[in-house]
């Protein structure tokens, strides 16, 4: 069986998008959104407007879920993840810095233009706090909703590594 360290790091490597979750004076908020990799986690775009990056401006903290939707329930995984998170100011080199962090699966272009091209647009760096797996094993056996919690250092070193290192 793979390890829930080994897990977590295949489903951030193949998966996109993560549901972010974060609370404001209305009440708890989630919103999709694609995200890259970091060194200690990960980062989306997002317009300043937006529930989720004015939640984030104003409490420092999101948490998110990032899982294959097109599992069978028998197959289930997903990681959830607790952030301490921050805009990224609207400045060439504090983009292009975090641009040029990203690990390998999403390195490219660290050109800023695509950020400040869009006066609205920002990117939000969610850096991981905690992780946690679905444990496989509780649903399985018992039909229980349970989590695993999942070393992130070790998590995010997999991420890292080049893929047929993993």
């Amino acid at each position: 069986m793979t390890s829930p360290v080994r897990r977590a790091a295949a489903i951030l490597a193949t998966q996109r998008f993560v549901v972010i979750g974060t609370a404001d004076a209305d009440g708890p908020w989630t919103a999709a959104a694609q995200y890259r990799l970091l060194p200690r986690g990960l980062y989306v775009e997002s317009d300043v407007s937006s529930r989720h990056a004015r939640a984030i401006a104003a409490s420092g903290v999101a948490s998110g879920v990032v899982f294959d939707s097109t599992a069978a329930p028998a197959d289930a995984d997903g990681v959830q993840l607790a952030f301490a998170a921050r805009e990224v100011d609207a400045d060439a080199s504090a983009i292009r810095a975090v641009l040029a962090a990203r690990l390998p699966r999403d390195a490219g272009d660290d050109d800023p233009a695509t950020v400040l091209d869009v006066p609205t647009k920002r990117l939000y760096v969610l850096e991981v706090q905690g992780a946690f797996v679905f444990d496989r094993d509780a649903w399985r056996s018992r039909g229980t909703d349970a989590r695993l919690e999942v070393d992130v250092t070790e998590v995010w070193a997999m991420l890292a590594a080049p893929a047929d290192k993993r």
